[in-house]
């Protein structure tokens, strides 16, 4: 004769404990969306200033390289985006004999933005007018290392979240990107940290 089992046969889940797994598993799901979302603007906004700041340092090589001017601007258009290109004539276009440095479009929920809502040429922070004619004040780096005039690039995010990519001292070029505190007024140095600057990175 067969002792009766004890505990859960075959039979598997029960629809209770099926609920209440699902239940768990929605909780958590309304815990992690916000967060990664949050995370994907974070990297989608740091990922474009860190581009940018890798194309400002081609073009300070290239020039130095190749013993003539090298200019990093905005493009707005229908295709926003930052580009890099050796300038040896100086009329602010890519010369026919060399290769552009880097090209890197905007990326969906970033925009040519500073504080608190200056939008696409506004954006930019002093640096040198346009050889070219273009509206946005541009990036000129030298043969010798140095840049024709200091300032940077700034990007924004749909949730006030601010990054610029600063080029100062003059004489080296120094590439860092920096991001606002209270970001109320976008010309206040005072208001724009390092990374790791007394943990002053803060993120809506």
């Amino acid at each position: 004769m067969k002792k009766p089992q004890s505990g859960r046969g075959p039979s598997g889940f029960t629809l209770i404990e099926m609920l209440v797994v699902l239940a768990i598993l929605m909780i958590l799901l309304l815990f992690a969306v916000p967060v990664l979302q949050t995370a994907t603007r974070r990297s989608k906004l740091r990922g474009m200033a860190n581009e940018t700041a890798t194309v400002m340092r081609l073009a300070r090589l290239a020039a130095i390289k190749n013993s003539c001017p090298s200019i990093v601007k905005i493009v707005i258009d229908s295709s926003p985006r930052v580009e890099g290109f050796p300038d040896c004539d100086g009329n602010g276009v890519l010369d026919a004999d060399k290769k552009t440095l880097g090209s890197f479009p905007l990326p969906y929920g970033v925009h040519f933005l500073a504080p608190p809502n200056l939008q696409g040429n506004a954006s930019v922070g002093d640096l040198s007018a346009d050889p070219g004619g273009g509206a946005a004040n541009v990036a000129i780096f030298q043969p010798d290392g140095s840049i024709a005039a200091t300032g940077g690039f700034r990007f924004g995010d749909d949730n006030g979240n601010f990054l610029e990519v600063w080029v100062s001292p003059l004489a080296t070029a120094r590439i860092e990107v920096h991001k606002c505190l209270l970001c109320t007024d976008a010309s206040d140095r005072t208001d724009w940290y390092a990374n790791g600057d007394n943990g002053k990175w803060v993120w809506k």
